[in-house]
């Protein structure tokens, strides 16, 4: 700020620096929590960031008997993850600390909890990921024989599992792969849950395409196996209860072959939905936080809107959005009928955004007919 009662009376003219466009908050960071091998100096609850399997090993080292979280850990970076971070406790008493801990990282985006399969602990984590509404809870099913049995493992698991708005999503069956530990002559082979694989093929898939690409349909890479062979039937029966199956096909690799969330309705049913408008609440709530104390006036409505609108056209423009045009795909009001003296006088400014998020197509749908080989038109 210029001290102007030094300065000799006159005109003067001083350059501001415009709030700049939003940029987009990121999506591929996880959270992975459970037992390591090793604690070393690390504390229990302390997030730990990691860049890599090696900086793990350094951490906590590597495997053993009854552990998930290291091969969860290794699975994720196999998959196109860049960055996580790894959250060690003793067992389960120790999720709250760590998820208390959590609420401390803003950056944090999908939370793991590798082989924790009691409905009652993974609902603290959809709690926890509910209450910042920033992050996804990335869970693995219930080890099952008879997946479809009621009250067997897996459809119990699933009845004590909800989450309203669609922040976690279930998948199902474990996977099998190489085993890194294996002894000479001991099984060349391990089965371990696939949440921290399903995790990096998020951060792929933000990577590659957009955070608005549902996570299906992507190789689990590292996987040769599965611990149960679904058919269509069984996945069908699944999916209706928004469990995702991973799927292995004639000559292929197992893939992740649903996309769905936790909620019983529709609106947030899919996974990349519910990650998308996260990801733009989240960018924007970081975007305008210049506009926090400044003066409540309609230049600000103006600024803001101009601000969110260009931010959003770029979340447009990648295909997140359905709509031939930018007006089609999102709309931002900010109105005296939004603002009125009651609600500027309290120190508040409301902003309404739609959006039309694209979803995944998980049908399609052949029409196939017998043609004779003629002439086809159109009459009328």
């Amino acid at each position: 700020m210029v001290d102007y009662e030094k300065k000799a009376p006159g005109v003067y003219v001083e350059e501001i620096t415009p709030a700049g466009p939003i940029a987009g908050a990121g999506t591929s960071v996880p959270a992975l929590i459970g037992t390591v091998k090793d604690l070393g100096a690390n504390t229990p609850g302390k997030p730990v960031a990691v860049t890599n399997w090696t900086a793990y090993l350094g951490f906590f080292g590597d495997y053993k008997a009854g552990l998930q979280l290291p091969y969860a850990v290794r699975g994720f970076f196999e998959n196109g993850g860049t960055f996580a971070y790894i959250v060690p406790i003793k067992d389960n008493s120790g999720l709250d600390a760590a998820l208390d801990a959590l609420t401390r990282l803003p950056d944090v985006s999908m939370v793991c909890l590798p082989g924790v399969v009691d409905p009652a602990v993974q609902a603290k984590v959809i709690a926890h990921c509910e209450a910042l509404g920033d992050r996804f809870a990335v869970l693995d099913g219930a080890p099952d024989t008879q997946p479809l049995k009621a009250g067997g493992p897996l459809q119990a698991q699933r009845d004590g599992l909800k989450s309203d708005n669609g922040f976690g999503a279930l998948y199902w069956p474990w996977i099998v792969i190489a085993d890194p530990a294996a002894q000479p002559g001991a099984a060349a082979t391990v089965t371990v849950p696939p949440s921290g694989h399903v995790a990096g093929v998020m951060a792929r898939c933000d990577d590659t395409v957009g955070v608005h690409k549902a996570p299906a349909n992507e190789t689990v890479r590292g996987a040769v196996d599965l611990d149960f062979a679904l058919n269509d039937t069984e996945q069908g029966a699944l999916n209706s209860r928004n469990i995702n199956a991973i799927r292995r096909f004639p000559g292929g690799p197992p893939l992740v072959w649903g996309a769905r969330t936790l909620t019983a309705g529709t609106q947030w049913r899919h996974v990349n939905v519910r990650r998308l408008v996260s990801y733009v609440e989240d960018s924007i709530r970081q975007g305008i936080r210049w506009a926090v104390f400044a003066p409540n006036n309609k230049a600000l409505w103006k600024g803001l809107e101009r601000t969110i609108t260009e931010f959003l056209t770029r979340v447009w423009e990648a295909g997140a959005l359905f709509g031939t045009s930018a007006k089609e795909a999102f709309y931002v009001r900010i109105t005296e009928e939004l603002n009125p003296p009651a609600v500027r006088n309290l120190g508040q400014v409301v902003i309404e955004i739609g959006l039309a998020p694209t979803r995944p197509a998980e049908w399609i749908v052949l029409r196939i007919g017998l043609w004779d080989g003629g002439a086809r038109g159109l009459e009328g």
